[in-house]
């Protein structure tokens, strides 16, 4: 058994062939990723057509376009790069696998947290009556199976296909020039990725009333708004520096990391629930039935907050080495130039002195 596991990692991992063609499989992936897409405009269409019809019940209006937009940014996100990975794009294949890695990340994190709040969610379905407890079971575990299937086996998937050398080089071969996701590496071009959705907070804010939380202290509002946006400003900076391979990125990252973990961690260990509620912009009625349900509690954000400030230090740690000193601007290479320095860097073969027998 141990044999045959050990062939299908040289077959299909990263020890395969790396001078297979990998076309078909890229439009295979690619052609997935636009169903995901026309699924996600699908679920956006059928969302208005719902609240049109029935009304958002007490749901701000902010949060349901939110949800709108989030819903047409996928939409736009998997169509664009199944398409380009279909035509085997460079900058398409870098794309989807740090997708990916972002969706598995998350995808788990999100799955851990579900499982946490899942016999609470039990208990206030069960306890409304509204649906039988094994219905109320079946709802969970469909749940969870879905969570699962499109955020960690999926993303693991794409992960294991676009990560094979195969399809690097399958990619390079159909589209000699250079992109310009080939001037970062994907580590950082993942750590860019993920700040460059961070300096979106000043947008997505608004679905909280700005709140924010700042060393022990709630601010929401017209303050709340300036410390996004400052927040905002300096998340796009940082995640441009470390797309450029900044060396001062990496120590914005880090500062970064650090004030925001030790702030939320001080604030969520005195948080007092009814207080965050107001901020945020519910009713007194909305914030006593919030108050019923303990689903989020103090300790759970203060625990989210240690693990996430310590997974992010170790990233950035590991992804120290790729960052380069200010003046080492590099040179983005074709395959072509790749190629041709691994040719003349190859030892050539003296010639064989042959006696003549005349």
């Amino acid at each position: 058994m141990k044999g045959v596991f050990k062939k299908i990692a040289e077959k299909v991992w990263l020890q395969g062939d790396p001078a297979k063609d990998r076309t078909v499989g890229l439009i295979v992936f690619g052609t997935g990723d636009v169903f995901l897409g026309i699924g996600c405009f699908s679920a956006a269409m059928l969302l208005l057509i719902v609240v049109s019809a029935t009304g958002l019940h007490g749901m701000k209006p902010i949060h349901f376009w939110m949800t709108m937009l989030f819903l047409i940014y996928l939409t736009g996100w998997f169509i664009v790069t199944g398409l380009g990975s279909i035509k085997a794009r460079r900058w398409a294949r870098a794309l989807l696998l740090v997708g990916a890695w972002v969706a598995v990340f998350f995808g788990t994190l999100t799955f851990a947290l579900m499982l946490y709040v899942l016999p609470e969610i039990f208990n206030l379905l069960s306890e409304s009556r509204l649906i039988p407890p094994s219905a109320v079971m079946g709802i969970l575990y469909f749940s969870a199976f879905v969570l699962v299937v499109f955020q960690v086996v999926f993303p693991m998937a794409g992960v294991a296909f676009y990560g094979l050398k195969s399809v690097q080089n399958t990619c390079e071969r159909r589209n000699l020039d250079p992109s310009w996701t080939d001037r970062c590496p994907l580590p950082l071009l993942a750590m860019s990725f993920i700040l460059i959705l961070g300096s979106l907070s000043v947008f997505t804010g608004a679905t909280t009333n700005y709140t924010v939380f700042l060393f022990g202290h709630v601010i929401s509002g017209f303050a709340g708004l300036l410390v996004m946006l400052f927040i905002s400003l300096v998340c796009g900076y940082v995640g441009w520096g470390a797309f450029s391979r900044r060396m001062h990125a990496w120590w914005g990252a880090y500062a970064l990391i650090l004030l925001t973990a030790s702030s939320l961690m001080l604030t969520f260990s005195e948080m007092d629930m009814p207080n965050l509620y107001a901020h945020m912009g519910y009713s007194a009625d909305q914030v006593h039935e919030l108050q019923n349900v303990h689903l989020i509690t103090p300790a759970t954000l203060t625990f989210i907050s240690c693990t996430w400030g310590i997974m992010a230090c170790i990233y950035l740690v590991w992804v120290r080495d790729c960052f380069r000193p200010e003046k080492d601007e590099g040179e983005v290479k074709s395959h072509q130039q790749i190629k041709a320095e691994e040719a003349a860097a190859q030892p050539k073969e003296e010639p064989r002195i042959r006696m003549r027998l005349d």
